[in-house]
């Protein structure tokens, strides 16, 4: 990347923040309809929550190099990145059963400490700064078992999130890499290229996520079939609050970005096979970054108790921090784990598990 100086947004905080509020008013209309539909009386569920459309942790070892501007050695090599996501479930408050024909509607507040790391392949500094993601989740999840015949059973999933989260590498030193000082008093103006050694790296954003999942061709209890899905995401970054955006940091990171992914699940005597492909693409950030691409392929069978192996490819700008405005090419290849069990039907003689 060249030096060019980068100057405030002219532009007002009152388009992010309307941008903001318009997305939350959404995903609460939504909300707001569907349990306009659930039955009037509700249970809470505290020992087993229905897990869905949530985050999941992996770790994932890695033949690539990645960039990193202020380092020496740059690119080097990745050695794994790891993601610790535990969704923590405050009381689930239910509506109706999956098997009747309304459906049910589960209500949920989840608390996700999420933290994500990355070992380089090399003697020296070998831990860069991690990411520090916690989130709250508003969930409103509606799940309905369809008609069909017993060897051929149909069911559908919906979601519906609002998420209020934080975004922030814990690092004090300034943003760009021309800058002497710590954050925020750094001199003198920022120019490109980052600070992407100990550079700060900080926003609070909202979010707003819409899931659907189709099954089609199970069995019974859900333990076999086919399972396809389409999801969907804006989030609008925020300066207000503690580790709030910065007017710089904004005006290379951008406003927000724009989500979307598809999935494909092949289910078997309750192992799980998935393939997804997905696409993010930031608004409102000066150069424009352009879209990144990722591809990841999962499998997890019955008897690991949710742990299973994975393949991801990234192509496009880095997710990781501070390093968004890097090119990366990146492969991760290890073992993953989604927490918290499936959506239980009840049978007659047993219980058959729906899939996220």
């Amino acid at each position: 990347m060249g030096t060019e100086p980068i100057g405030k947004k002219s532009a007002s905080k009152i388009g992010p923040l309307r941008g903001a509020v318009t997305l939350a008013l959404i995903v609460i209309v939504t909300m707001a309809a569907w349990l306009s539909h659930a039955q009037a009386e509700g249970r809470f569920e505290f020992k087993s929550p229905t897990n869905l459309f949530l985050d999941y942790s992996y770790v994932g070892f890695s033949p690539s190099e990645i960039k990193i501007n202020g380092n020496p050695d740059s690119p080097v090599g990745l050695l794994f990145e790891a993601q610790i996501a535990p969704n923590l479930f405050f009381p689930q408050l239910h509506f109706g059963a999956v098997n009747r024909p309304s459906g049910e509607t589960v209500l949920s507040l989840v608390l996700t400490p999420r933290i994500r790391l990355r070992m380089l392949n090399e003697d020296s500094s070998p831990v860069i700064p991690p990411s520090f993601m916690p989130k709250l989740t508003l969930q409103l999840l509606h799940l309905r078992a369809l008609d069909g015949r017993e060897d051929a059973r149909r069911g559908l999933l919906m979601g519906a999130h609002l998420i209020a989260g934080h975004h922030s590498n814990g690092q004090s030193g300034c943003f760009f890499a021309n800058q002497t000082g710590s954050d925020p008093h750094c001199t003198p103006e920022g120019q490109l290229p980052l600070n992407e050694v100990s550079g700060s790296f900080s926003t609070n954003y909202l979010r707003g996520e819409l899931h659907g999942r189709y099954i089609f061709n199970a069995d019974e209890a859900f333990q076999s079939g086919w399972v396809v899905g389409l999801s969907a995401a804006v989030e609008t970054n925020l300066s207000g609050g503690a580790g709030g955006i910065s007017a710089d940091q904004r005006e290379v990171y951008g406003d927000g970005l724009y989500e979307i992914q598809g999935t494909l699940q092949r289910l078997w005597s309750g192992n799980r096979a998935r393939a997804t492909i997905g696409a993010s693409y930031p608004y409102g950030e000066t150069p424009s970054r352009g879209p990144t691409v990722s591809v990841e392929a999962a499998l997890m069978p019955e008897w690991a108790g949710g742990f299973g192996l994975f393949a991801r490819h990234v192509s496009g700008r880095d997710y990781y921090n501070i390093l968004f405005l890097e090119r990366v090419n990146l492969w991760l290849i290890g073992v993953i784990f989604e927490l918290g069990p499936g959506v239980n039907i009840p049978l007659p003689d047993q219980k058959g598990v729906l899939t996220n």
